[in-house]
């Protein structure tokens, strides 16, 4: 064979070999694009899908139910811009729309001769699971300004229904509370805590959290249910971390040997007086070791109601908590008429 065949082929071997390894990676390639990963929606409510309709508006981008977007209005008093967003209540509970809020500043709404409005009311209630669909109207607020531009961060607040608020304040908390009675540690931080009776009158059947007081138990509660700096005994509402007011006893209140441990709720201010005490809207859940020694939920929440009083016990103090020994239901729970108290509660709930 000629030395210039002798080339060739070699040419069109080590070409082949080129292409081969071209094609194997494209294959492999292709294949690692085909992969998908399933990220399913957060359990809030957010911005699900946004769109402009009217005007000129760049760089929207939205985290939650903040919206971020610039806005350029033209030379004219009429003109707007709009942008439409889809809002999503992935919760549980309904939540009723707050309005629009903002901060006027540089770097989060830095031109206030431009309004921004909506075109739904404040009120609107969003189902758990529902979307709702509505405008935000960008307009000069009096006539054409020199300013045109307006960059802004707006938060689409969205708060829980009235009357949900108490529900939700005591569903975290029960989850919590659970944690604290089945941890060693946190656990025995909770006897110690109602063994000191330093806010009481020597009683060391119950602790709570006084709203608005700086005492020993309230610092002691309000330690065992903060998690990550979260505490789980406080609640937003309308924009304003709101404290939620809980009482924790431990009794025998089933008759026999063993104590339960029973976590009451409010999320409503507590007012009152010796005289004119209020009857305030109480949630209780019962918890009773089971046979492997776990502290477990025993029924449900109970929503009932129960009479104001000072924490202390003070006859003319200021009403700050409620007394548990006025608790009784409002509805009826297990065949048992609104109106029982706690032990006929507990007496009443299957034991299977």
């Amino acid at each position: 064979m000629k030395r210039s065949h002798i080339a060739l082929l070699l040419c069109v071997l080590l070409l082949s070999t080129l292409l081969m390894g071209v094609g194997y990676a494209t294959l492999t390639t292709t294949l690692a694009v085909e992969g998908s990963t399933r990220v399913d929606p957060p359990k809030i409510v957010f911005i699900s899908r946004t769109s402009v309709t009217s005007g000129t508006v760049t760089g929207v981008s939205r985290s939650g139910t903040v919206l971020r977007s610039q806005v350029t209005l033209a030379n004219s008093a009429s003109s707007q811009a709009v942008i439409r967003v889809t809002v999503k209540n992935n919760t549980e509970y309904p939540y009723t729309f707050n309005g629009v809020t903002y901060t006027v500043g540089a770097d989060t709404y830095d031109n206030t001769a431009i309004a921004v409005s909506t075109s739904i009311s404040k009120g609107l209630e969003l189902a758990a699971g529902a979307s709702t669909e509505f405008d935000l109207i960008f307009k000069y607020k009096s006539g054409v300004s020199t300013n045109k531009v307006l960059n802004s961060v707006l938060n689409l607040s969205f708060v829980p229904a009235a009357e949900y608020i108490p529900e939700i304040a005591v569903k975290g908390s029960l989850g919590r509370f659970e944690q604290v009675l089945n941890d060693e540690v946190t656990f025995d931080q909770l006897e110690t805590a109602l063994n000191a009776s330093s806010d009481r009158y020597n009683d060391n059947s119950y602790i709570g959290n006084v709203v608005g007081a700086n005492t020993a138990d309230s610092k002691a509660l309000n330690e065992l249910f903060t998690v990550d700096g979260y505490n789980y005994l406080t609640l937003e509402i309308e924009g304003e971390e709101t404290n939620v007011t809980a009482l924790i006893k431990h009794e025998d209140i089933g008759g026999t040997t063993d104590k339960e441990m029973v976590i009451y709720m409010t999320g409503e201010t507590i007012s009152g007086s010796l005289f004119r005490p209020s009857n305030i809207q109480v949630f209780a859940a019962i918890y009773r070791k089971n046979a492997e020694g776990n502290w477990v939920q025993i029924g449900q929440l109970y929503e009932g109601t129960a009479k104001s009083n000072n924490y202390k016990g003070e006859l003319f103090g200021t009403h700050n908590s409620f007394n548990t020994d006025t608790w009784e239901t409002v509805n009826a729970y297990h065949g048992v008429a609104a109106g029982a108290t706690v032990n006929q509660l507990l007496a009443a709930i299957p034991t299977t």
